[in-house]
């Protein structure tokens, strides 16, 4: 299946004002922090004229009107087309927020201009920063969608306008037909009286997205946000923001976040709920959702014509239901209002605290001859201790620099004189035959101040002196990396309690994640380098006591920072690997893994096919499983790639069948990270009955 549109991450955060303006710091990928500039304090108020398009550019230039933000803007957007934009206003800035920013057009060589909230290019949002624990992207189908559309009777003695409740849920199902008729959705309408009360007890039944379609107002004077809702008897309530959102609050903590039925977003089709405090920031309808733990909500920042709401909402869930992600739906939506020329594009606003913007993800292909039974096989191995996961390169994809950003940064600090500088093995071929050990050495700094900048960490002068699982460790990574991530995956085959790990990466967070649930591991690494004469001393050895889900082990293939020529990084270590284990197969690894190894599901995660490390494990290792023993061992491979069509399946079946003779493959088509939230989600279904 195709991958998402891989998106650089621009978060560009206005900090509280000072004398000179506000200022405004720009950050690339959680790494590298710009050089500060400042917004005109002249500026201000914010004048609006008749004119979006030219509002947008004003708001522009003035957002990059110093010399420093100008430029690292143009810097930017040159290397990253692509770039998903998180706006992050200080609560120290409160009189920020009431600006139009989905507004904000962009100018590039003084000619081109485009509106970043309405292009596929650039998903824009509204970022609340805070402590939060977020959940992981929903996989499970049919989306729930509840909707209240409140109906009091005394509307007009109230002083409210009245509206054609029926023809607004009409609209609805119209706009959800076609998802509905695929079973992507499912939309039930909440009974009247649509009170707060009525809206808790039926939101216990679980729903992804709540869609309230109704009046909502703004108090300028004491700041205080409302929903016109009814009472028991049918009668206009009025609903305030902290009691809304303290329901809510109660129902999230009532949800264990790793379910798939807990609520994901809220979208209030209602006027002025994204207004804001201008003394509170976070005050307002829309900010005392997040607040109480929402991921994401869509407001109104002003009135909105009926005709554009419809068209937004409209545009809005065939497209996230498409993709998932929720900045990029609500940038389709807004050019798709401005595609049928009606008003108000720029009135819905993104409130979220996810730095993905995934609420929703989408289950990879299976390929193999067992595809129908390949979940239920993982998972009754799985259950009973018979799966041993081997972790690759894209497991740490969050945390550290991929084996390809390693190597261009060793190529253009060494002079690597070759084309191609994205391959590690050849790249640390060509440096290591001048200084070995400072080598791998370098590695180990790229590799922690990847992971340091990732973690949003500040790096220290005592970071050269510190290994990188001691720079891991000491961070709290456990704790912060769930706290940041949608789905942590480390922590996630934590939970599988399998009895052994092995890896090719040589981070320790696979041990922190399962000394986080009170299985400490331990940790062992093959002794490839060394002499024969030791090893053949001890021609066979096991651990004591064996692997078990209580006692687990952690099996380093290629090496850990402990003994620096233990990692296999150069080309030469690859071919010495092979040679080693063509010579010593059986005396490398101890008996009890030897026979996991032969008797197991083998769960290969975050390879490519190109990856030596894959080639060496399959060509190496795995060529001498006594595979006629155990006729039914199950084989199963995520792959990442571009696209998947029939003749590709078959080559790389037989690719795995080559080295898997006897045993059943089957491969799942698409990213790390969905393959390990689909077990997952599949994995706590079944334990939670």
């Amino acid at each position: 299946m195709p991958h998402e549109p891989a998106y650089a991450d621009l978060e560009i955060r206005i900090l509280e004002r000072q004398s000179t303006g506000h200022p405004v710091e720009f950050t690339l990928n959680d790494e590298q922090e710009f050089q500060r500039g400042y917004l005109d304090p002249a500026f201000l108020p914010w004048q609006p004229s008749s004119n979006p398009e030219h509002d947008g550019e004003r708001l522009f230039n003035w957002l990059c009107g110093s010399e420093a933000i100008k430029i690292t803007w143009a810097t930017v957007r040159s290397a990253h087309p692509q770039c998903r934009i998180r706006l992050r206003i200080d609560t120290a800035a409160p009189e920020l927020h009431a600006i139009p920013w989905e507004l904000l057009r962009e100018v590039r060589n003084n000619q081109i201009s485009q509106t970043i909230a309405t292009t596929m290019t650039t998903p824009f949002s509204r970022y609340l920063a805070g402590v939060w624990q977020p959940g992981h992207p929903i996989l499970k189908r049919p989306i729930r969608i509840l909707v209240v559309i409140p109906n009091p009777q005394n509307l007009v003695e109230a002083g409210l306008e009245p509206f054609d409740v029926e023809q607004e849920w009409q609209t609805l199902q119209v706009a959800l037909a076609e998802l509905v008729t695929a079973g992507t959705v499912t939309i039930t309408r909440l009974a009247q009286p649509c009170s707060l009360v009525a809206l808790e007890a039926e939101l216990k039944a679980g729903y992804h997205i709540l869609h309230f379609i109704g009046h909502g107002g703004f108090n300028k004077e004491d700041g205080t946000a409302l929903l016109v809702m009814a009472n028991a008897i049918n009668q206009v309530e009025f609903v305030h923001d902290k009691d809304f959102a303290a329901m809510l609050a109660r129902q999230l903590a009532d949800t264990d976040r790793q379910r798939d039925d807990k609520l994901r977003l809220v979208y209030l089709d209602s006027c002025e709920t994204a207004t804001r405090d201008a003394t509170d920031a976070m005050r307002g309808f829309a900010p005392a959702l997040i607040k109480a733990g929402v991921p994401a909500v869509i407001a109104m920042q002003d009135r909105i014509a009926v005709s554009t709401g419809q068209a937004f909402s409209r545009a809005f869930y065939r497209q996230l239901l498409e993709h998932g992600q929720v900045d990029l739906a609500c940038n389709e939506a807004r050019a798709a209002v401005l595609t049928a020329q009606l008003p108000g594009a720029e009135i819905p606003v993104l409130f979220m605290r996810l730095r993905s913007g995934l609420l929703f993800g989408r289950r990879g292909q299976i390929i193999g001859d067992r595809a129908e039974s390949f979940w239920n096989t993982l998972l009754d191995n799985i259950e009973d201790g018979e799966c041993t996961p081997f972790l690759g390169p894209g497991v740490t994809a969050d945390l550290l620099p991929n084996p390809e950003e390693v190597a261009y940064t060793l190529a253009a600090e060494n002079n690597y004189p070759f084309a191609n500088s994205d391959s590690l093995p050849h790249v640390a071929q060509f440096i290591g035959t001048v200084d070995n050990r400072r080598l791998r050495k370098e590695l180990l700094r790229i590799l922690a101040t990847g992971f340091k900048a990732r973690l949003g960490l500040k790096s220290a002068p005592e970071d050269r002196r510190r290994g990188l699982v001691e720079i891991i460790t000491a961070s709290d990574w456990s704790t912060r990396s769930q706290e940041r991530l949608e789905s942590e995956l480390h922590h996630q085959l934590a939970e599988l309690a399998l009895p052994l790990y092995i890896t090719t990466n040589l981070d320790n967070c696979m041990a922190l994640a399962l000394q986080a649930t009170g299985r400490p591991a331990r940790q062992i690494t093959i002794p490839w380098r060394e002499p024969v004469q030791a090893q053949a001393r001890r021609p066979h050895y096991d651990l004591e006591p064996p692997p078990s889900p209580e006692q687990p082990v952690i099996v380093h293939l290629f090496g850990t920072e402990e003994d620096l020529l233990s990692l296999v990084l150069t080309e030469d270590d690859y071919l010495d690997y092979l040679a080693r284990i063509a010579r010593d197969y059986e005396y490398l690894l101890p008996t009890s893994v030897h026979e996991a190894l032969a008797s197991t599901t083998l769960l290969f995660l975050g390879y490519r096919l190109e990856d030596l490390d894959l080639k060496v494990i399959m060509r190496g290792l795995l060529t001498h499983l006594d595979l006629a023993r155990w006729g039914m061992l199950h084989v199963a491979v995520q792959i990442e790639a571009d696209d998947v069509d029939a003749a590709k399946n078959q080559e790389i079946v037989r690719y795995f069948q080559k080295y898997f003779s006897t045993s059943k493959i089957d491969l799942y088509w698409g990213s790390t990270r969905q393959f390990m939230a689909d077990l997952y989600a599949r994995w706590q279904e079944r334990q939670h009955g």
